[in-house]
């Protein structure tokens, strides 16, 4: 579920949870970005599956933030770059930082893998100490995560290419696939520069309703993944794929 909002988000630790486990409220994290400019752009939440009983708001969940200031990229027009937060209290996450970007074109999510410093923060109760610097740390890497979409804009890539980064990238998804039947959306995804290839693929594996055969032989449609982990998971790593294919 992604809404501006957080939506029903645990203020506390759930109660099975150890004294050990101090953990920050969201609601005054939320308050010290506002206090720093920060805009929520979207939040994504899952129920909390360690103590599903329970329900309650406890589980992971991710927000992606932006601002005009800090997160500027004065060399990309149709690109916002974002801050990703995610966090849980049911002890499923620390609280992690870390660099993300959104295409405008395809209203598409994407988030930086290994090839950029992520920071994560275990649940000490000292979040909020440590938030400045580990902002600090982050926002320092958005011109480097700018020239990284430069140089996939500027590869221009050969069909023996894409048809391999396909191969690659289908096989981040969980599911044993032998193939996809990717799509062109929309007449801007058509150029074979890697940034759009990228695109337009990481499109398809994480929204689905394309074709896709199992190894089975049988075809269905591609699922849509909707799970916090599993997408930022093939995220990370379709970046990282990405960056390899970067001349």
């Amino acid at each position: 579920m992604e809404n501006k909002t957080l939506v029903n988000v645990a203020d506390q630790a759930h109660p099975k949870m150890s004294a050990r486990y101090k953990t920050v409220q969201t609601n005054l994290i939320a308050q010290k970005f506002k206090d720093m400019g920060f805009i929520v752009d979207s939040v994504t939440q899952r129920k909390s599956r360690k103590h599903a009983a329970t329900g309650g708001g406890y589980g992971k969940h991710m927000v992606r933030l932006s601002h005009p200031q800090l997160l500027k990229s004065n060399d990309h027009n149709d690109v916002k770059l974002q801050l990703i937060v995610t966090n849980s209290f049911d002890g499923s996450s620390t609280f992690k930082i870390q660099l993300g970007f959104f295409r405008f074109v395809c209203s598409n999510g994407m988030i930086v893998g290994e090839t950029l410093e992520s920071y994560a923060h275990k649940h000490t109760g000292m979040i909020l100490e440590e938030l400045d610097e580990s902002i600090e740390r982050i926002v320092a890497q958005t011109h480097k995560l700018s020239g990284i979409i430069t140089a996939m804009k500027n590869t221009k890539m050969s069909e023996a290419q894409i048809l391999s980064f396909k191969n690659e990238a289908m096989k981040l998804r969980s599911e044993k696939l032998k193939d996809v039947q990717w799509t062109i959306r929309r007449a801007e995804d058509e150029q074979v520069d890697l940034y759009t290839v990228y695109n337009r693929i990481q499109e398809d594996l994480v929204r689905g309703g394309t074709g896709s055969v199992s190894v089975s032989g049988r075809v269905r449609a591609l699922r849509e993944i909707k799970g916090v982990d599993k997408l930022k998971q093939l995220n990370e790593r379709l970046f990282d794929l990405a960056v390899k294919y970067a001349a």
